[in-house]
Order: structure tokens, then C-alpha cells, then sequence
């Protein structure tokens, strides 16, 4: 009886260390997945920071990138803008002050002019300055250019009839094949004119200065020298008594 006693007493002891040791068994477990779980969730959260962080950086720097390229066409616009407004206006300013200067009245000033092929016949404008002006196959036919100044112009192939020039400046003119009929050059200034071929029919070369003129070719019919200076220098005096020279 005593035996059976002191079994079943071994037999709950060995029941309640089995116990207690799948309880110790069971509560280790659940401390280890506590603690891996503890430990990941900080992982996960610090991965999630620095992914945060990054991305406002790259948002930041785009729109930096950017300005200074819309800032650089702005500038680029501007300088193009400016630079078509002056072309167009030059050339406008240039012919308003052409138009006013040059005008053709007594002592007015047309220096540098294009009236090449215009008829200016009958003109009355003594005085003018014509320097340098392209007069190339005008008619002058009975103008009065008393006193003019037509230093270095173009005459070429232009008509003269019955135009008066009568001390006029004509140095370094260019009128080859003039046609200079009846025209009164008396007291001009012809030094150094370019007189290739030109005609002169009765013109009056009364003192004119002809010194270093071409004259090759030039046909005179009747003109009246006196006290002339010749291109070579010399002093005609062909028709001071009343005579012509053919």
C-alpha cells in the first residue's frame, strides 16, 4: 500500500517537470520571435527614412537645373530682338537726311547725288554744290550754273548746250564725250578734267584753266580762246583778235 503511495507521487512529479520544462519551452520561443521581430521593424523603418529623405533632394535640384535654362533664353530673345529693331531703322534715317539736305535752287547743296539720265534742262540753280554728284548722260541744256562747284563729278556723255558755267569749278571732272555746244565756260576751273572726246562747238574758254586736262580726242569747232591756260600749260590766245580756231 505504501508502495503504490510513494509511485504515484514519483509519477506527479515527473508530470509537473514536463510540464514546466514545455512551458520553459514554449516561452523561449515566444521571447525569440519577440526579439527578431523588435529587431527587423527598425530595419524596415530606417530603410523607409532614406528613401524619404532622397527623394525631396532630387525634387529640390531639378527645378534648380531648370531656371537658369529658361533664364539664358529670356536674354538670348532680347539681344535678338534689339538687334532687328536698329537694321530696320538705319536705312530709313540715312534717306531722310538725303532727301532734306539735297535741293536744287541757287546755292543749295547736292553734293555726292545720283541725277545720272535726269533732265535738268533750263535749271536755275548758280552756286549749287554738286561735288562728286553723278551727272552721267543728264541734259543741262540752258541751265544756269553760274558759280557752281561740280569738283570731281561725273559728266559723261551729258549735254551742255547753251549752259552757263561761267566761272564755275569743274577741277577733276570726268566728261568724256560731253557734248559742250555754245556752252560758256569763260573764267572755269578745268584743271585736271577728264575731257576724252568730248566736243566743244562756239564754246567760250575765255581764262579757263584747262592744266593737266586730257584732252585726247576733244574736236573743237570755234571756240574762242583767250588768255586760255592750255592743258600742256601754255597760254592760248588764238581768238583775242576776233579769230577761231578750227
Amino acid at each position: 500500500m505504501r508502495m503504490s503511495k510513494a509511485r504515484h507521487t514519483r509519477s506527479r512529479w515527473f508530470l509537473l517537470a514536463a510540464v514546466l520544462v514545455v512551458l520553459g519551452a514554449c516561452g523561449g520561443g515566444g521571447s525569440g520571435d519577440d526579439v527578431a521581430a523588435t529587431t527587423t521593424a527598425p530595419a524596415k523603418q530606417s530603410v523607409l527614412e532614406t528613401t524619404t529623405t532622397e527623394v525631396p533632394a532630387s525634387t529640390t535640384s531639378t527645378p534648380d537645373e531648370d531656371e537658369p535654362t529658361t533664364t539664358s533664353t529670356s536674354t538670348s530673345t532680347s539681344t535678338s530682338t534689339t538687334t532687328t529693331t536698329e537694321a530696320v531703322e538705319d536705312p530709313g534715317e540715312e534717306s531722310d537726311v538725303d532727301e532734306e539736305d539735297c535741293a536744287l535752287v541757287p546755292n543749295g547743296s547736292c553734293s555726292g547725288m545720283n541725277f545720272s539720265g535726269q533732265d535738268l534742262a533750263g535749271a536755275v540753280i548758280p552756286g549749287i554744290d554738286l561735288t562728286g554728284a553723278n551727272l552721267e548722260g543728264a541734259i543741262l541744256d540752258g541751265a544756269l550754273m553760274v558759280g557752281a562747284d561740280l569738283t570731281g563729278a561725273n559728266l559723261a556723255g551729258a549735254s551742255l548746250s547753251n549752259t552757263n558755267l561761267a566761272g564755275a569749278v569743274l577741277s577733276d571732272i570726268r566728261a568724256p564725250a560731253a557734248m559742250f555746244f555754245h556752252t560758256d565756260l569763260s573764267h572755269t576751273d578745268l584743271t585736271r578734267s577728264d575731257l576724252t572726246a568730248a566736243m566743244m562747238v562756239e564754246a567760250d574758254l575765255k581764262s579757263a584753266n584747262m592744266a593737266g586736262a586730257q584732252t585726247d580726242g576733244l574736236v573743237d569747232r570755234r571756240s574762242f580762246w583767250c588768255s586760255t591756260i592750255a592743258s600742256n600749260g601754255t597760254l592760248r590766245n588764238d581768238s583775242c583778235q576776233g579769230g577761231s580756231e578750227d
